[in-house]
């Protein structure tokens, strides 16, 4: 970071990894999205006024939570389990609390995050003194109260109410819980202190066209909501406060982007296959999540929905959605995917995935009860789905409507979920509930999967192979996680013999692979899926142009030899700079050296 000229605050330079590029300017939107730390800040005696408003309004805001959760809860648990949000109410009515923080605000001149949190400590301390046990263990009421105000301090009420025109988001971490509840069409940019090319908030911010960068160190700390702020996602770099003179720079560099929520009717693009020079043919299908994403799938021409990530609706009901919500989302999800059909992912919670329930969150949340783990063991939570699926298979009978099992580590898992489906789709003939026919894949994405792959294959009807957590499983590197994201190596021989065996074994047994991770994004790396033997591709919608482009322009024999190449080689470097050497001389007008992987420098890893 380096600080120029001078003005009433001075400009700052900040540099992170851009993993959607594009330029944009405006206000900076400072969201909390779960990080524990808690700064201070100095205010003035004016903005301390300020302050003390947004704290109550933040306070009234996590009253008016408190009872839709005690309303829900009653419904469903029980009114004799929901009494305990009566109790948290009441704190925030305490004055020894509310009163209290508002007090320190003023006297003291701080933020409110700051103002909760010694106010909090202090009263911990009180409680920790009480001899009696029950009064004592109240303590973790006053902690979950004052967890809710920090959320709502940190700007999980800003992302429905506080959005302006020009919104930069700048988070610690971007959830994917907190970016389901954004209006893309009033966000200029997403900025977070962590995260890596294939967390999914990158995922998301090039599937909307919209500028984004990771590893932002302490940006987040040291901006205000309010702040002005440039971006330039291609070269990585944030301009906090930017002079007049940097402004202008960034405008004149900045597209006027017209963006929309609402899905189109039609479409710009035929859905059609890619097709090779030699005629091979290469289905180009969609990845979403959001609504807002919907846009692009005919846009584009996507053959279908490769890949529907179902757990975004946690994030927009709150909570684990009704059968009938689940039901009109993935009835809608099929009137978009047309004749070319879509596939359902399964709730694949936990992880960098949308978050689990409070109660469900782990120290180690990748290796834990997550994706399809964490549905067996909530049943019900699964059979509400598939009801919810079988249902919306029936609203378009010519649509084919396929599930997809995350995270499948072993036979069994598949095997306890065919036989949920089956008893769920018998329970809804009974009730004599229209259902409809679906198919039922593994998500190839963990070693054990790779290493039965064969075995798995007489199991299901199809595979779909996710190269992000492959990638991350194979390697044990944290996909989102810009510390060690020098050793996220896509092109590492260990993976790229991981989905040749993953795609081999499902020719033996003749099912159909979907690849839905981001390697279908690029060109040069779906160019060695390709080569690999990959014949059906799953990307976000604004990648498709640029992987038909470059499917109808090679070969499909080319790309199996340097495949092959690839498949020999001892290092994830010798891959990587096989591929450079490869694409570059036989179609420079193809792979741009951007577009080709960067070398790791020697200091990095």
């Amino acid at each position: 970071m380096e600080a120029q000229g001078s003005s009433a605050k001075a400009e700052e330079r900040w540099q992170g990894l851009g993993v959607s590029d594009g330029f944009a300017t405006g206000q900076v939107l400072r969201i909390h999205t779960g990080a524990r730390s808690v700064y201070r800040a100095t205010l003035t005696k004016e903005e301390s006024e300020e302050e003390i408003n947004r704290f109550r309004e933040a306070v009234e805001e996590t009253r008016k939570r408190l009872l839709e959760i005690r309303e829900r809860a009653g419904r469903e648990i029980g009114a004799e389990q929901a009494y305990i949000f009566d109790a948290h109410l009441l704190m925030l009515e305490d004055r020894s609390l509310v009163g209290a923080a508002e007090n320190y605000i003023r006297q003291e001149g701080t933020n409110a995050e700051w103002a909760v949190r010694v106010v909090t400590d202090r009263l911990l301390i009180a409680y920790a003194q009480i001899k009696d046990d029950y009064l004592r263990e109240r303590s973790s009421d006053v902690e979950d109260v004052t967890r809710r105000l920090l959320t709502t301090l940190g700007g999980e009420r800003s992302l429905k109410q506080g959005l302006t025109e020009d919104s930069v988001i700048v988070a610690e971490e971007l959830l994917p819980s907190s970016i389901a509840e954004l209006d893309f069409a009033r966000v200029r940019a997403l900025i977070s202190d962590a995260g890596g090319w294939t967390s999914h908030a990158a995922i998301i911010a090039r599937g909307l066209g919209i500028p984004a960068i990771v590893g932002v160190r302490d940006l987040h700390r040291r901006s205000r909501t309010g702040d002005s702020i440039a971006v330039d996602a291609k070269k990585g770099e944030v301009v906090l406060h930017p002079l007049t003179v940097t402004l202008n720079e960034f405008k004149a560099k900045e597209p006027h982007r017209v963006f929309s929520n609402v899905a189109v009717e039609a479409g710009a693009t035929e859905a059609k296959p890619a097709r090779t020079l030699d005629g091979v043919e290469i289905a180009l299908r969609a990845n979403v999540e959001l609504r807002a994403e919907y846009e692009g799938v005919r846009r584009y021409g996507a053959q279908g929905i490769g890949l529907y990530r179902s757990e975004f609706l946690w994030s927009l009901h709150n909570g684990i959605p009704s059968e009938d919500e689940q039901t009109e989302a993935y009835a809608e999800v099929v009137r978009l995917a047309g004749g070319d059909g879509a596939t359902i992912r399964l709730f694949d919670l936990g992880g960098d995935k949308a978050g689990l329930p409070e109660a469900e969150v782990e120290r180690n949340p990748a290796l834990g009860l997550r994706a399809i783990r964490f549905c067996l063991q909530h049943e019900e939570v699964l059979r509400r789905q598939i009801r919810a699926c079988l249902r919306a298979a029936a609203t378009e009978k010519s649509v084919p409507l396929k599930i997809v099992l995350p995270m499948v580590s072993d036979i069994t898992d598949v095997r306890r979920a065919r036989r949920i489906i089956a008893e769920e789709c018998e329970r809804l003939k009974i009730a004599e509930t229209k259902c409809g026919e679906i198919k039922t894949g593994a998500m190839i994405e963990v070693p054990s999967a790779v290493f039965t792959a064969h075995a798995l294959a007489r199991e299901v009807d199809f595979f779909s192979l996710g190269t992000n957590d492959l990638v991350q499983y194979i390697l044990a590197v944290d996909r989102g996680n810009d510390n060690v994201a020098a050793w996220f190596r896509t092109l590492h021989p260990a993976v790229l013999r991981s989905i040749d065996y993953t795609l081999t074994a499902a020719r033996v047994h003749s099912i159909p692979v979907v690849v839905c991770g981001e390697m279908a994004s690029s060109p040069a790396y779906a160019f060695v899926l390709v080569g690999l033997g990959a014949r059906d591709l799953s990307m976000t919608p604004s990648a498709i142009p640029r992987v038909r482009h470059m499917i109808a322009n090679i070969d499909a024999e080319s790309a199996r030899r340097i495949a092959e190449e690839c498949l020999r080689c001892d290092t994830a470097d010798d891959a990587e700079e096989l591929i450079r050497q490869r694409l570059s001389e036989g179609w420079p007008h193809l792979f741009s050296p951007e577009s080709l992987p960067t070398p790791k420098s020697a200091d990095k890893i």
